[in-house]
């Protein structure tokens, strides 16, 4: 095992891409603290990795908000003793419904955003982890040894999509290399991981929504309308899993990266090379 006793924090580990991480890294022998919003889905996951033979402590916070991340530093303390892995996974797209009338729009997508949806998607995607980070980053200064993932996007190189999401998942890049930098003298690897596109489940909900009222797409699996979708992007024309994605942040979690750090991963199929 790579990684065996040690303890990894997972923000939104409860679902998608931040379970197949969770599930990774205890594969590999790490104790999982699931930092999410929802208790349902975290409930599952964290049963999941007990089943695995590792421990799990389940959070619930809304960690855009700084007195949340103290907590989740200070009861991982307390039940565990240490901290030796942080992922920030968390991040959404948001979309916020326009205030403008239809006669002062102008059609564009980043000219005419709101106010409030790039509040709320910055503070899902870059403020979330610069704040898990100040919590966390003390206990690993001291200890003089620590690993800090962060989570980007593919659509961070790109310019066609979805403007403010890809504007703070560049954002997470930089941060990145700047806190990597910053805490090198402390034996600390900080790197980033950016997913391409992947079937997770509220992708495939989508989906599956999508197929029910287009004709052309009933009788399609989500397997099946996401290759559709997504195989002309992505050079290996097949379907990439949170596992993955897992995978590779237990490389970074682990002492086979003990040299590396201030680096971006696409994980991605072959999309950003297209």
């Amino acid at each position: 095992m790579k990684i065996e006793d040690t303890v990894a924090i997972v923000t939104g580990g409860g679902q998608g891409i931040g379970r197949g991480i969770a599930h990774c890294l205890a594969e590999e022998g790490a104790d999982i603290v699931i930092v999410d919003i929802n208790n349902e889905t975290a409930g599952r996951v964290a049963d999941e990795i007990n089943k695995l033979g590792r421990r799990s402590l389940i959070i619930n916070a809304d960690i855009t908000e700084s007195r949340n991340t103290e907590s989740v530093a200070r009861k991982t303390m307390d039940v565990f003793g240490k901290i030796d892995i942080l992922v920030n996974n968390v991040g959404w797209a948001v979309k916020v419904k326009s205030t403008k009338s239809k006669e002062d729009r102008t059609g564009l997508n980043c000219a005419d955003s709101e106010e409030e949806e790039w509040d709320k998607t910055f503070n899902l995607n870059a403020k979330s982890q610069f704040l898990m980070c100040r919590a966390i980053v003390p206990f690993f200064v001291k200890q003089k040894r620590g690993k800090i993932v962060n989570i980007g996007s593919r659509l961070a190189k790109q310019l066609d999509m979805l403007p403010i999401y890809s504007t703070a998942k560049a954002a997470v890049i930089h941060y990145t290399k700047h806190l990597a930098m910053e805490l090198a003298p402390y034996n600390i690897n900080v790197n980033c991981v950016c997913p391409g596109d992947v079937l997770t489940p509220n992708i495939a909900a989508a989906l599956e929504k999508f197929a029910a009222v287009n004709p052309e797409a009933q009788g399609k699996t989500p397997e099946e309308l996401f290759l559709r979708s997504a195989s002309p992007r992505i050079a290996f024309h097949r379907l990439q899993t949170p596992d993955d994605i897992g995978r590779a942040v237990v490389f970074f979690a682990s002492e086979d990266s003990r040299n590396i750090s201030g680096q971006v991963l696409y994980v991605d199929g072959g999309q950003t090379f297209q």
